[in-house]
């Protein structure tokens, strides 16, 4: 066990006495934090993503400041490398409507995993009646070519009707450019493939149901994409076990030069927090060894967290407890702890903490999920959670996840629970 039951009432006194944390004005750290979440999401780092070097200009500070810091290096080196195929849109995308120009990132999306098209095409508009039979969409298919197609289907949560939905919209795909409206907010993400063709996702309020023609100008890049991990160590008093803290600093980039996603609170905040925790530790000697690990390639799919545990630069069976941050700007609500139900002790732990202090709203169990990059090191028996904040803004993923706006509600709070989380570790 790494935190036993019998350990609850004294991390409960420790946390009551707040250790040595109250010589940390919580103005110092949230200063700090305040700087890494502008310093990461603005537009020089653009978007921390796989256009203009973004990743590549985070890995550059997020190194000189374990550096500036005294962290070692692993492996004699700070960086850990690996590359992966991504789907990139490095020119600015256009989308007119009946000669109606739509704005990027705030009326349209480009699907990440769009492929190109330039030029003027009809418009059919479809309907899940047109493709429902073998026999309809067949003839559905001798229409289309060449044009493009509006999509009006049904909005469901049902897993095999979207299922469904997802294989007739990838069909008509080979045929010419889809448009489909958005059933909430617009949201990005990162493709590792391209379809033949672009999917442009609609704002409700900018859908034409009744269009007839587009101007569309997308043109994809599907390229090998160089990336590192960030890596340093701080020594404990004992080597014995390692306590591993991570969070990945890329994000979404950029939709052509026009369109940033800022990656606020995902994650500049998660790196801040980890630059907040390994900077304590270096003034204050941790029991154990640890490691703290900013991932690149988080949005692409856990690529470099994936490839940190089949790399395997540290004894994976030495690991007391990895600790990954993500989502960390708000906490009007409190905080998720992902993998709760398989590190229970861990969970009763933080829920101690917090009814000693009452620092946050609730400290709220989830189970196991492979939503972050926690997830690759569970797969390998690695005790292991993942902490998000709850409340405040919605932004995510989108063009609204701003520094500006990003709260940092609880900031302070969290980072107290988590030191203290850490330091009663036996």
């Amino acid at each position: 066990m790494y935190i036993t039951r019998s350990l609850l009432p004294t991390l409960a006194a420790a946390a009551a006495f707040v250790s040595t944390l109250q010589a940390q004005e919580p103005a110092a750290v949230l200063a700090n934090a305040r700087r890494w979440v502008d310093t990461l999401a603005s537009p020089a780092l653009h978007g921390r993503g796989y256009v203009q070097g973004g990743d590549s200009l985070a890995a550059d500070l997020i190194a000189a400041e374990f550096d500036r810091l005294g962290l070692l290096p692993v492996r004699n080196s700070r960086f850990e490398p690996f590359s992966f195929t991504v789907n990139t849109f490095p020119d600015s995308v256009k989308l007119s409507v009946d000669g109606r120009a739509l704005r990027p990132g705030i009326d349209f999306l480009v699907d990440p995993g769009s492929g190109s098209a330039t030029g003027r095409y009809d418009l059919v508009h479809l309907r899940l009646e047109d493709l429902a039979t073998p026999e309809r969409r067949a003839m559905t298919m001798g229409v289309v070519t060449g044009k493009a197609m509006a999509l009006h289907l049904p909005d469901t949560r049902n897993a095999d009707t979207l299922a469904l939905l997802r294989d007739l919209q990838d069909d008509l795909l080979h045929h010419g450019p889809v448009l489909r409206r958005a059933t909430g907010k617009l949201t990005w993400g990162v493709a590792r493939q391209a379809a033949p063709h672009p999917l442009l996702e609609i704002a409700q309020e900018a859908w034409n149901d009744s269009a007839t023609t587009i101007h569309l100008r997308v043109a994809n890049r599907l390229r090998n994409h160089h990336a590192r991990n960030v890596w340093g160590l701080v020594k404990g008093r004992s080597s014995r076990q390692l306590v591993v803290v991570t969070a990945h600093y890329d994000h979404l980039g950029r939709m052509g030069p026009d369109v940033l996603f800022p990656g606020a609170n995902d994650n500049a905040s998660g790196v801040s927090m980890l630059l907040n925790l390994a900077a304590h530790y270096t003034r204050e000697r941790p029991r154990y060894d640890m490691l703290f690990i900013a991932f690149a390639g988080e949005e692409a799919g856990l690529v470099g967290s994936r490839w940190c545990a089949v790399d395997r630069a540290f004894d994976l069976g030495a690991v007391k407890l990895l600790i990954n941050l993500d989502l960390l700007g708000t906490g009007e609500e409190g905080i998720t702890v992902v993998n709760a139900t398989a590190q229970k002790d861990v969970f009763d732990a933080l829920v101690a903490i917090n009814t000693a202090t009452g620092r946050l709203a609730q400290v709220k169990p989830r189970g196991p999920a492979c939503n972050s990059d926690h997830c690759p090191f569970v797969e390998r028996g690695v005790p292991a959670i993942f902490i998000y904040t709850l409340g405040g803004i919605a932004a995510y993923h989108d063009v609204m996840d701003r520094a500006g706006t990003l709260p940092l509600t609880d900031y302070h709070d969290v980072y107290l629970t988590l030191v203290d989380l850490i330091n009663g570790l036996k």
